[in-house]
């Protein structure tokens, strides 16, 4: 699909946590896009790159998870520009870490490091949508609980799905790497899935590192961290 930039209203503004806010954009018109993609914020000369939360499924709205702290100048421009004007110019779709992108019939594993959670949300949003019966696990990493800001989601989602497993780490109360977790629990198998990675680029450099290290095929990794670093 080739990138288009649009207007996009912002419906919503509400917080996920102390440190992380959750944007509804309503799209002046419709750029479609597949589970797992990320859109550029445009902002005079720069562009931001934010996945999209939520699954195509009829909305036509984007959801986005970003993370704000004072101490970042850009986020800060962003919601007083936001306040001003009610809303942004984006550009989307980008990226080639999607579920349309994934082998149709091998398992999935989803590794998430803090809102890296987003586009697997979409991606598992479009799982639960469809009558695919395949396994699906998410390892989700956080440095703090709260961290973890849509857990009672994914939990519930657990308690409703057989073949869907989610296991989470706090990083302040373990120290393990959540890479490690995903090993412990599949000792013998785990070439047999297909590894979705997302999160801040460091986490998910080391983890594909690890992974390979412990003998996973790169063919069987993907994230779109791995098509910047190629840049």
């Amino acid at each position: 699909m080739k990138e288009k930039t649009i207007k996009a209203l912002v419906e919503d503004i509400s917080p996920l946590t102390d440190s992380i806010m959750r944007l509804l954009l309503t799209p002046e018109k419709y750029v479609a896009y597949q589970a797992g993609q990320y859109l550029q914020i445009l902002f005079g000369e720069e562009a931001f790159s934010y996945s999209i939360a939520n699954a195509p499924l009829g909305s036509h709205k984007y959801e986005l998870h970003i993370r704000h702290s004072l101490d970042n100048p850009y986020n800060q421009r962003l919601f007083a520009h936001i306040k001003q004007h009610g809303s942004v110019n984006i550009r989307l779709p980008f990226g080639e870490c999607s579920i349309d992108h994934l082998h149709p019939q091998r398992p999935i594993l989803f590794i998430a490091g803090g809102t890296g959670f987003a586009p697997v949300k979409a991606m598992i949003e479009q799982l639960l949508s469809t009558s695919d019966t395949r396994p699906f696990e998410l390892f989700w990493g956080a440095r703090l609980q709260s961290d973890l800001y849509m857990d009672e989601k994914v939990t519930s989602w657990q308690a409703h799905v057989s073949h869907f497993t989610y296991v989470s780490s706090v990083s302040e109360d373990n120290a393990v790497p959540l890479v490690s977790l995903v090993l412990a629990n599949h000792p013998q198998d785990l070439g047999e899935w297909q590894i979705v990675i997302s999160g801040p680029f460091d986490m998910v450099y080391s983890t594909r590192d690890a992974l390979v290290h412990s003998g996973i095929s790169p063919d069987r990794l993907f994230s779109d961290a791995f098509s910047f670093e190629a840049k």
